[in-house]
């Protein structure tokens, strides 16, 4: 019984590997520079190589994107490729808020209202790639004595979009009021931007988080910008 055991264990196992290799055979393999399978690399190979000498390895990554974006995804994006330049960024702000607090002539609390308006002009702008492959377009000056920010950002890894102001105005000038904020910010993940994110004559609109700023009051950002290429400029 077991010669007649090992002969069904050897058709079986010559099966398998019959089998094996034919689907071997229909795979597409990697480049093999032994084009001829004499097991040579010799003068008949590299014919063989010259016929696809100075073509595309890989994927095209030349393809351009043919998505019409609104004018604010192309102003955004022309401004993190360089293909634009933020010259100067005007802002203005007017905030409302109201707070409980202790008087030292007062044994009960009183409550007190604030109003914080400003304005002012970003005129100093850096377009960066960080190491980690993220894009900025980062600022920060004094504006009337008071450190000042507008930032835009793009993390390619995930296509966020990110857009940030801060004015630490709002902190010297009103504790205890705003719970603490000086940021008005947002994220937004790949494109198309939702329909609050938009630029118009008036400048670029956008929605602060939920339970931030945008709760206290108005801001508007007006951006001016050039394109290098054609020396016009925009707003």
């Amino acid at each position: 019984m077991r010669p007649k055991l090992e002969l069904m264990r050897t058709f079986f196992t010559t099966i398998f590997l019959l089998i094996v290799g034919l689907v071997s055979a229909q795979t597409t393999q990697p480049w093999q520079p032994d084009a001829d399978g004499d097991g040579l690399i010799n003068a008949e190979d590299m014919l063989q190589f010259l016929t696809v000498f100075n073509t595309q390895w890989g994927p095209d990554m030349t393809v351009a994107c043919d998505y019409q974006g609104t004018e604010f995804e192309t102003l955004f994006a022309d401004l993190l490729n360089g293909n634009a330049q933020l010259d100067s960024l005007y802002f203005a702000f007017s905030i409302y808020d109201s707070a409980e607090v202790f008087l030292p002539e007062c044994p009960e609390p009183v409550t007190l209202f604030n109003l914080v308006e400003r304005s002012g002009t970003i005129t100093s702008f850096e377009r960066l790639t960080l190491p980690d492959g993220r894009m900025t377009v980062t600022s920060g000056e004094e504006v009337d004595g008071h450190y000042v920010f507008f930032d835009l950002r793009y993390n390619p890894e995930f296509a966020v979009y990110s857009i940030e102001f801060g004015d630490a105005a709002i902190v010297a000038e009103s504790a205890p009021f705003f719970d603490g904020l000086w940021h008005y910010a947002n994220d937004h993940i790949g494109l198309p931007f939702p329909s609050s994110w938009y630029l118009d004559d008036l400048g670029i609109h956008f929605p602060s988080y939920d339970g931030t700023l945008d709760e206290y009051g108005d801001f508007q950002f007006v951006p001016f910008w050039s394109v290098p290429v054609a020396g016009q400029t925009g707003e």
